[in-house]
């Protein structure tokens, strides 16, 4: 739940009332994803 909170893409509120597990796993691929294309943005500079 903190990588996801300190990320930026969910509040623990919402983590807690809103998002269940799978909402979570989704919302930390897409954390990873962001992640590694920034890498590729950046190695190609």
């Amino acid at each position: 739940m903190g990588f996801a909170v300190s990320a930026g893409k969910a509040t623990l509120l919402e983590l807690s009332t809103v998002y269940g597990v799978e909402d979570l796993y989704d919302i930390i691929e897409i954390i990873m994803i962001d992640a590694h294309n920034e890498r590729v943005i950046a190695q190609e500079k």
